[in-house]
């Protein structure tokens, strides 16, 4: 026999009561699952099968869960040693400076950069000699500063000893000059170059012992050097012209010739620095002898012969013609020598004009 709770064995059935409070019934009430308009997927479909079944993974459902709203995707590529978080120390940092330090590190970009360097330099080089033949030949320039050590001292020694040099003829190779490092006798830029240069560095000096150096001292000196020098060739120059001298002298040998008293000058300050007044006034004496005859000797040979394709005309001379040349020594020969002689006072005048300041 069953037993009924709402059953009793006598009496008339009662209206059963509707319970109000959930709780009473001693579990929680379970709310309706929501509205999803996307049909749930057909578990036990065979997609491999049939084809026009859908599978499940074109099917997007959204998650609702309320723990996910606070999660942010993540990459699936996600490498961890790569985040750079101030607050963990743990993982490694990256500086975001060094990332074009590193680049540059790399020999690919090295060997680029470098033959970019390369490729502007040859630029520089190429525009800068381009303007410069506009005014001096590089190629004549050149012929000028072809020395070498042995040449250097030997034309030194030459400068201070003239005296005991027997062949002052010049040397030629298929009827053109040959450099200088090759004939002692040619001129050179070298020489005068590094002499004026050394002239300056020692004036400045003597002034320093006599208290009267300043940096302004050397700019004075450098370009009173440098005046002198160009009013010298100034004098050269007009006095060809008007006495109509046809000689083998072009204007880079005038400025050689005409520079070679700064290593007198060198020599002279030397002097003055050891033997004070005394010393100065005997190498100005020796130097300027030295050199007079030097250039005496030296411009002999370009100055007394002309070149001539006749009798009755005289071309002008250059020595870097591969055309043979000849010479008359007959014209204007008195006319050659003043110049001579005027070329070589000027090499007592000027140095002592030089240096008078610093004895």
């Amino acid at each position: 026999m069953s037993y009924n709770p709402t059953s009793r064995s006598s009496g008339p059935a009662k209206k059963a009561k509707r319970v109000s409070d959930v709780n009473a019934l001693g579990g929680v009430a379970q709310q309706p699952a929501p509205y999803n308009p996307i049909p749930a997927p057909n578990l036990s479909a065979n997609y491999d099968n049939n084809p026009t079944v859908q599978s499940p993974n074109n099917y997007y459902t959204p998650n609702t869960s309320p723990s996910n709203y606070m999660q942010s995707p993540q990459a699936p590529n996600y490498n961890p040693q790569y985040a750079s978080s101030p607050y963990d120390p743990n993982q490694p940092q990256i500086n975001p400076n060094q990332i074009g330090f590193n680049m540059f590190q790399q020999p690919i970009m090295q060997d680029m950069a470098l033959q970019y360097g390369q490729k502007l330099a040859d630029q520089g080089k190429e525009l800068v000699n381009k303007e410069l033949e506009k005014y001096v030949s590089v190629t004549k320039l050149k012929y000028y500063f072809a020395v070498d050590n042995k040449y250097v001292m030997n034309k030194l020694r030459l400068l201070f000893f003239p005296f005991a040099q027997k062949d002052w003829s010049l040397k030629f190779d298929q009827e053109t000059a040959v450099q200088p490092r090759y004939d002692l006798n040619s001129p050179d830029l070298y020489i005068p170059t590094m002499g004026y240069i050394t002239y300056i560095v020692l004036a400045g000096f003597i002034l320093g012992l006599q208290d009267r150096f300043s940096p302004e001292q050397l700019g004075i000196q450098a370009s009173s050097a440098l005046a002198y020098n160009i009013f010298e060739l100034i004098i050269y120059t007009i006095t060809l012209y008007v006495t109509n001298i046809q000689t083998t002298l072009r204007t880079l040998d005038l400025v050689a010739f005409s520079g070679y008293k700064y290593a007198s000058i060198v020599a002279i300050l030397c002097a003055t620095i050891l033997f004070s007044t005394t010393g100065y006034w005997i190498a100005l004496i020796y130097c300027g002898s030295t050199l007079a005859f030097f250039l005496l000797r030296t411009l002999k040979a370009k100055v007394l012969s002309e070149p001539v394709s006749s009798a009755a005309q005289a071309p002008n001379y250059d020595p870097y013609s591969q055309q043979p040349q000849s010479f008359d020594h007959t014209l204007g020969r008195k006319r050659k020598l003043y110049f001579l002689f005027m070329f070589a006072i000027l090499q007592f005048f000027l140095p002592f004009m030089l240096t008078k300041h610093l004895k």
